[in-house]
């Protein structure tokens, strides 16, 4: 039996359980591709093998002990061949695509969190992928040459 009073401490407790989700985050930056490989990135997952070369600007978040990543590149336009070949050739339709990031990781856009709107990405050029290997899926815009991705679930 609760003792009177607790019972809505408990209650409240409970319900912030799920805002917690992912409060053991990790974000790393690495200002080019082989400073993310030199870190080891590339081999602990956070960043997926066979970027261009000339990649730059990545920010990765993971949880620690689980597959769930999310991460931010930018990449030359003319190197798009090398990221194509990442990914499956078919265009993924991102309506309805979820992205659970946690809230710590501050710097994923807005429009990437939760159920996505498809049209709204869209419109702003941006398109999705899956990857052929690793279970991500990739939101890019090809004109800018940034691209984001996260784990599937």
């Amino acid at each position: 039996m609760i003792p009177a009073g607790h019972g809505l401490r408990l209650a409240l407790a409970l319900l912030a359980l799920p805002g917690c989700a992912g409060i053991n985050s990790q974000t790393q930056s690495y200002a080019t591709l082989a400073e993310a490989r030199q870190a080891g990135a590339i081999e602990k997952g956070w960043v997926p093998d066979g970027l261009p070369s000339g990649t730059y600007e990545l920010r990765v978040g993971y949880d620690p002990g689980t597959d769930h990543r999310w991460g931010i590149i930018n990449f030359p336009p003319g190197q798009s061949d090398t990221l194509r070949g990442l990914l499956q050739p078919e265009e993924l339709p991102l309506a309805g695509q979820r992205s659970e990031v946690p809230g710590r990781i501050e710097w994923w856009p807005i429009q990437l969190r939760g159920t996505i709107d498809g049209e709204q990405l869209a419109a702003t050029g941006v398109r999705g992928y899956r990857a052929r290997q690793g279970g991500l899926i990739f939101a890019i815009n090809w004109n800018q040459g940034r691209s984001y991705y996260w784990s599937a679930r």
